[in-house]
C-alpha cells in the first residue's frame, strides 16, 4: 500500500470518528429552554412581589404555565405545571411557589419538600433553586437540590 493510502485512510477514519461524535451530542443534548423574563410593563405588582423585594430578589416573570405531555404505552396524556414567579437575585435565578394555607409544605420534612418541589428545580436547567414564599408568615425559604449520581 501506498503512503498517500494510508494517509487518506486515517485522514477520511478521523472525520467519520468526529462526525459520530458530533451526531451523538447533538441526538442526546437537552433543549435549550430559558426561563421566561416579562417586559417591563408586565412584571406583576403584588404583596408577593413586594415581599421578594425585601428578601433582596427581583420578580423577573409572574405565573408560568408549562404544558407536559405524557406517554403511558401508546396513550397520551396532557399535563400542566404553573410556576407562580420566577425571580432574579445575583447570578441566580429561581423559580418562586407561594404558600396555600390548604396545602400547607412541612419543611422540617426532605422527603415532603422534594416530593413538592423537586420537579420545580429540574424544570429549568439554569435555575439556582426554588423560592417558597409563605406571604402570611412573611418568610421565604430558599430550596436548594443537590444530587448525587
Amino acid at each position: 500500500m501506498n503512503d498517500d493510502v494510508v494517509v487518506l485512510i486515517f485522514v477520511l477514519l478521523v472525520f467519520a470518528v468526529w462526525g459520530f461524535v458530533l451526531f451523538r451530542r447533538w441526538l442526546y443534548r437537552t433543549p435549550d429552554v430559558k426561563t421566561p423574563v416579562a417586559e417591563g410593563s408586565r412584571k406583576p405588582n403584588d404583596e408577593v412581589t413586594e415581599l421578594l423585594a425585601d428578601h433582596g430578589y427581583e420578580v423577573t416573570h409572574g405565573k408560568w404555565k408549562v404544558s407536559i405531555t405524557v406517554r403511558v404505552d401508546d396513550k397520551e396524556l396532557g399535563s400542566q405545571m404553573f410556576v407562580d414567579y420566577f425571580a432574579k437575585k445575583g447570578d441566580g435565578i429561581y423559580v418562586v411557589k407561594v404558600a396555600k394555607a390548604r396545602k400547607p409544605l412541612d419543611l422540617t420534612v426532605g422527603s415532603a419538600i422534594r416530593e413538592r418541589l423537586l420537579s420545580y428545580a429540574l424544570l429549568y436547567e439554569e435555575t439556582a433553586g426554588v423560592l417558597y414564599v409563605d406571604v402570611a408568615a412573611r418568610q421565604v425559604h430558599q430550596i436548594r437540590f443537590e444530587l448525587e449520581l
